[in-house]
């Protein structure tokens, strides 16, 4: 074969390559063909990362943000853990239902400032009161039939009919409750509504309320002299304690300012004679002293000065209790009358004595020392205010401080029947509630 067949084969090899798409290499032995390509640079390029899979990004992994992951879930673990035991210990220890209290509270109020607004004088509806009680600011008023709530500015927020034979009433700071005397049933109630209605297997003698609403419930016994139970907000039993003949029957109850303690008074025969006795309790049933009162003195009020001073009010006289051990501290004898009234307002006592010509209106402080005797008249009540005693008669308020200097006096045309220091001073004369001009 000639040069020039092997030129037409190579072509032909070159051209039969370029159809098939191969890239033409350089042929041995031939001419300028091959070179007629200029030869490409070789590029490298740095390695690729494979492909994210779809939805997905691949990081990288940092190990301080596992451990910060790892503490937030034990912080967080610690906390609910927490949580759950302050919740536990909330209801326990009764927190929970105070709360719960706290919270009617503040909805009542709202309610009463939103819809029950009024003015004085109000008319009560009601003439002949049996109680009538300081409430939320406005006052709560009984008679042998009917109920009534006022607010502090006038307005009347509810009236009901308990329907009891002998029905009483015993106030705390915003709630009140409402029991039959001898029956069995008792309502507690809010300023808007009834909290529950409860019945007792014997017959009520008494109740009494704190001012966070702890109630104190004292019943006959079949068994016993008489069963007090205490309940808290709630409902829910603090303490029971049945008493026997020689402990007495509670005729007075008396709490704490802090709730939590409270005195009972009691009356029993022993050796043929009435005898009272002071019993101090706290909500945890522990023994407390015992005071034993004079020999047939009957106890009418008991009322804590401070928390550690309890002054009792006896028929024929008055002694000031220091709670650690139920002792004396001091006393006062009441002698040439009887005692009618008794009134008290902080640390200061007021006293309509009844004598011979006519009453007397003494007060005292703390010690039980006499401030001032003013005679009285022919007075039908007092009332112990902040700086001074309203003493009323048939046809006038009078007003005197403690010291017996008298500041002031009003006459009315209906015989005043009672004054209360609430929100605003209150004169209630026939079925009016007004506000008592200084």
């Amino acid at each position: 074969m000639n040069r020039s067949d092997k030129e037409r084969l190579a072509r032909r090899q070159r051209m039969l390559a370029r159809e098939r798409g191969e890239e033409p290499g350089a042929v041995s032995g031939t001419s300028g063909d091959v070179g007629l390509r200029t030869p490409r640079h070789l590029r490298r390029d740095a390695p690729q990362p494979p492909p994210e899979p779809d939805g997905a990004r691949v990081q990288a992994i940092d190990p301080r943000a596992h451990l910060k992951k790892d503490q937030r879930r034990r912080h967080a673990f610690w906390g609910v853990l927490l949580l759950a035991a302050a919740a536990a210990v909330w209801v326990l220890t009764g927190a929970f239902a105070d709360s719960l209290v706290l919270l009617g509270d503040v909805t009542d109020t709202l309610t009463i400032y939103l819809n029950h607004n009024g003015s004085w004088p109000a008319n009560t509806g009601i003439t002949t009161p049996l109680q009538i009680e300081a409430l939320g600011g406005g006052f709560v008023e009984l008679d042998n039939r009917d109920v009534v709530v006022f607010s502090p500015t006038g307005g009347k927020i509810r009236a009901f009919q308990p329907g009891y034979a002998r029905p009483t009433l015993a106030a705390g700071r915003s709630h009140f409750v409402v029991y039959n005397r001898a029956g069995t049933e008792l309502r507690v109630e809010s300023r808007t509504r009834t909290l529950y209605t409860r019945t007792t297997e014997d017959p009520l003698l008494l109740c009494a309320m704190s001012a966070n609403g702890t109630l104190a419930v004292v019943t006959e016994s079949s068994r016993y002299a008489a069963e007090l139970t205490v309940y808290d907000p709630a409902f829910r039993e603090l303490l029971c304690w049945q008493m026997t003949g020689s402990e007495g029957t509670p005729i007075a109850v008396r709490f704490t300012s802090d709730n939590r303690r409270f005195a009972v008074g009691t009356l029993a025969a022993r050796d043929g004679q009435l005898s009272s006795r002071i019993y101090l309790m706290d909500l945890r049933g522990d023994d407390q002293p015992v005071y034993n009162a004079t020999t047939g003195s009957l106890l009418l009020r008991l009322q804590w000065l401070t928390a550690d001073r309890l002054l009792a009010i006896f028929d024929n006289y008055l002694t000031v209790l220091n709670a650690a051990d139920m002792t004396e501290l001091v006393r006062y004898d009441i002698t040439g009358g009887t005692l009618q009234s008794a009134a008290v307002q902080g640390r200061h006592i007021a006293l309509l004595v009844q004598l011979r010509g006519g009453c007397t209106l003494m007060t005292m402080d703390e010690t039980l020392t006499p401030l001032a005797e003013i005679p009285a008249g022919q007075a039908t009540g007092l009332t112990a205010g902040a700086s001074g005693v309203y003493l009323l008669s048939a046809d006038r308020v009078q007003f005197f401080g403690y010291d017996g200097v008298q500041k002031w006096e009003q006459q009315y045309d209906t015989s005043p029947l009672a004054v209360l220091e609430t929100d605003k001073t209150l004169v209630f004369a026939g079925a009016k509630a007004e506000v008592l001009e200084q």
